[in-house]
């Protein structure tokens, strides 16, 4: 069975779960607070404002490729989607942003104090939601993946808190800004992948495994992303080439190229980035090696995603197999 076709099966059974919990829920007088969270999660409008559901997926073939049964793992994926998006309400707010697949975000629709207030919803949601997993599994799998919880809620945080640090830092290393993507992209999907393993019953080393797969797919991925905010093919990405330029995002390789070029360092301290001369930025950036950096260190992370899951998985069935596909669809992307 290919990923598509797992995809078929398994999508509309994440989203129907997703909505069925919502409706377990009270909300008693405050039902315009569950209708911002139907919102939010894409329910109330056009097709296409979802998501596309991710991480759940992660947990759900990471739980079939060691042959458990992934309906056992199904709370527990509920629960990262519903995470997943109470960050993406407090970031919408964070960092200031309109817009969210092309609709107005919580918080421009329904002002800031309500929007944290959803956003602390769908974190008490998604706790309950994975207490869920006693019902599935056991009580003792149930303790170690609140754990797990909240051991990433906590390093989400702390990647959540280096990124705002950084638009008004003046030296952020790059180490200290790969300790930030660790945080904020690949913690989710190692706690997505993690929760696969210990909903399928797997020992320590397997479960530890996992979450390094799932790390390295989150770096290997968010390191593309800085790669093609810079030199991405508009045609292909969906978004004008040097966006990150255009916003002056401390990415990779804009830290690599104020680390390593005088040039670039001065031009960017002292230029206004337009549209017309962000060429010449990018070229400065090719000239001091950050191009070669950055794609490097993707590439290591996307091995380093690629070998683990050969060393998990040597025999694979259908859910392994789809694994190894949606890993080679995320980190292929025209690089």
């Amino acid at each position: 069975m290919t990923l598509n076709a797992l995809q078929k099966q398994l999508l509309p059974e994440i989203e129907s779960q997703l909505k069925s919990f919502l409706q377990t829920l009270d909300f008693g007088q405050s039902q315009e607070l569950k209708a911002m969270i139907r919102y939010h999660m894409g329910w109330e409008d056009q097709v296409g404002s979802q998501g596309k559901r991710i991480r759940p997926l992660l947990t759900l073939l990471s739980a079939g490729a060691f042959e458990g049964p992934i309906h056992d793992a199904m709370p527990g994926a509920i629960a990262i989607e519903y995470l997943h998006n109470f960050t993406l309400i407090h970031d919408d707010i964070e960092d200031e942003s309109p817009i969210r697949h092309g609709r107005p975000t919580l918080w421009k629709k329904w002002g800031l104090a309500q929007s944290v207030n959803a956003g602390d919803a769908l974190f008490s949601i998604a706790q309950l939601a994975m207490l869920n997993l006693q019902n599935t599994c056991d009580q003792a799998v149930t303790l170690l993946a609140i754990k797990e919880f909240n051991q990433t809620c906590l390093h989400l945080t702390r990647g959540q808190f280096l990124d705002i640090a950084f638009e008004s830092s003046q030296n952020v290393s790059i180490d200290t800004y790969l300790d930030m993507i660790e945080g904020k992209t690949a913690a989710l999907i190692a706690f997505s992948t993690i929760l696969g393993g210990l909903t399928s019953h797997q020992d320590e080393l397997h479960t530890n495994l996992l979450g390094e797969f799932g790390s390295s797919l989150g770096m290997a991925f968010q390191i593309q992303d800085d790669y093609l905010g810079v030199w991405g093919d508009p045609q292909k990405t969906g978004k004008s080439a040097a966006t990150d330029l255009l916003t002056r995002k401390k990415t990779l390789p804009i830290l690599f190229g104020l680390q390593h070029s005088r040039e670039f360092r001065d031009f960017w301290e002292n230029k206004q980035i337009l549209a017309e001369n962000v060429d010449a930025f990018a070229s400065m950036l090719i000239a001091c090696g950050a191009q070669n950096f950055v794609k490097t260190k993707a590439e290591y992370f996307t091995e380093r995603a690629f070998t683990t899951l050969h060393t998990l998985f040597p025999a694979e069935n259908d859910h392994s197999k789809a694994l190894f596909e949606m890993t080679e669809i995320l980190l292929n992307r025209n690089f």
